[in-house]
């Protein structure tokens, strides 16, 4: 799969700076069956399905269907449930990662409606997911980057994908949890293309 065209990209805040704690995922949300079934045990089908649902404003799991721009926070908590405490610094509405589910961060913009999409993988098996993905399986399956920048903060390394109206920011740096010494997407953000 290849990226379909070049953008500009904007500075974006580095959640690793915001999040103190490893992201979570309300386990009201969801069941472990659903869990199973959703995800896919490949960083490979991950990143596609994560490409692909970005060019509808749109993450994949258990956030699919929430799209940037037109969903309401009244909208994700109905969908997810309650958020992991706020905790006043990021804006976020924080779902955790557990057994195996997704965490996610939803920002919102004045009017409520979703202006940002955080994704952070699963917890349980890194490295079918996000830990998986790396700065060459990004270049073999979507093409070099529009841009890439290091975040001066955590030293991280973003690269940005435009999808039509989005793009895909893939935060890749050193998980702490995962045993490898190769650099990985450790978390991926998902804003309109001008912001």
């Amino acid at each position: 799969m290849k990226k379909t065209s070049a953008f500009v990209v904007t500075a974006s805040l580095a959640s690793s700076t915001l999040f103190s704690f490893s992201p979570a995922f309300s386990a009201q949300a969801v069941t472990q069956t659903e869990a199973e079934q959703s995800i896919p045990q490949d960083p490979s089908a991950a990143l596609n399905s994560i490409y692909e649902l970005a060019h509808k404003g749109q993450m994949p799991y258990y956030a699919e269907g929430l799209k940037i721009g037109v969903q309401t926070k009244k909208d994700v908590r109905h969908k997810l449930g309650k958020p992991y405490p706020e905790t006043g610094q990021s804006g976020f509405d924080l779902y955790h990662a557990e057994m195996g589910n997704p965490g996610f961060a939803f920002h919102y913009d004045k009017k409520g409606k979703i202006n940002e999409i955080r994704y952070f993988g699963t917890n349980v098996e890194k490295e079918t997911n996000i830990g998986g993905m790396t700065p060459s399986l990004l270049k073999k399956q979507l093409g070099p980057a529009d841009t890439m920048s290091t975040i001066p903060q955590t030293k991280e390394k973003k690269y940005v994908y435009r999808t039509g109206d989005y793009k895909l920011e893939f935060i890749v740096g050193h998980d702490p949890d995962m045993s490898q010494h190769e650099l990985n997407v450790v978390h991926i953000h998902l804003l309109k293309a001008g912001s």
